[in-house]
């Protein structure tokens, strides 16, 4: 690509972003306000800076990737807009990561970029709020501008293996709401495709294959030889949730990927659930 990558935002998913880069031998730069030694990697810059202050980045050849979520209170993301306010950006493209949480609960219905996003959470307005700031700066300053709502993301030190292992409880197969997945690799895989390409605008990612909500936990038991998790009711399973589980359980919708896979055609990869998790178990030491 011969081009420069500035990450914004370094943790879980921006370690494999840059780590997939560096492997190709591009010139990466990762921006946060703490290092994490877990996610060291030899060839990686690594700017130490409060990204609410800004930064100065000059370099027209670059790839601006910002992963930082927002600030968990109120409808806005002000981290973002203080970002945006004290920052001298010149990039060529920005990729922002969001969240498919925006779309809240369409009744399990397959939802494409165009589809109304029906507001229940705050978090849901925090993330529309960054996606139409990023929108808006991007035209004013002319750069090409890719909106990511990404699915629930699992991978390498991300799978239910502890919730396996205790058999939590998972609700009854019949009123498990559709959830929406992607390995983490295939992600990063396509988000790079994206950046090589001149796609711009509103893009969902997922594997393309929504599952009943309890999945991933039931398969990575199946995995792992372990016995079969108990079923509850809806109610139950509901009251003893924590507020994120609650709203990812109102949350039923399936991904379409119908624009992804028009922008990136045979470039586009997505690995099955089961043969993901087997590729990710088979190299960890549980």
């Amino acid at each position: 690509m011969n081009m420069h990558h500035l990450i914004i935002g370094y943790g879980y998913c921006g370690y494999h972003l840059a780590l997939q880069l560096l492997q190709q031998g591009e010139a990466v730069t990762a921006v946060s306000r703490h290092r994490d030694e877990q996610f060291f990697l030899p060839k990686l810059t690594h700017q130490l800076i409060d990204i609410a202050q800004g930064i100065n980045w000059s370099n027209q050849d670059t790839v601006l990737y910002y992963l930082a979520p927002p600030l968990p209170i109120g409808n806005e993301d002000h981290l973002l807009e203080q970002f945006l306010h004290h920052s001298q950006l010149t990039v060529r493209k920005v990729i922002y990561f969001g969240s498919s949480a925006v779309y809240g609960n369409q009744q399990g219905q397959w939802v494409d970029e165009q589809t109304p996003c029906p507001i229940s959470h705050d978090r849901q307005q925090r993330r529309l709020h960054a996606e139409q700031q990023w929108q808006r700066y991007c035209q004013q300053a002319d750069i090409d501008c890719v909106l990511l709502r990404v699915a629930g993301i699992y991978g390498a030190n991300r799978l239910p293996i502890a919730a396996a292992r205790q058999q939590a409880p998972l609700l009854k197969t019949e009123h498990a709401p559709w959830t929406n997945l992607v390995y983490v690799n295939d992600l990063i895989h396509s988000v790079i495709q994206l950046a090589k390409s001149v796609a711009n605008g509103v893009f969902n990612i997922a594997d393309g294959n929504p599952q009943p909500m309890g999945t991933l936990q039931r398969l990575t038991a199946q995995r792992l030889n372990l016995p079969a998790a108990p079923q509850q009711d809806w109610q139950i399973i509901l009251e003893g949730a924590s507020e994120m589980k609650q709203e990812f359980m109102q949350a039923n919708k399936r991904l379409s990927i119908d624009k992804l896979r028009q922008a990136l055609g045979k470039s586009m990869c997505f690995t099955p659930l089961e043969q993901a998790i087997e590729h990710i178990l088979s190299r960890s030491s549980v």
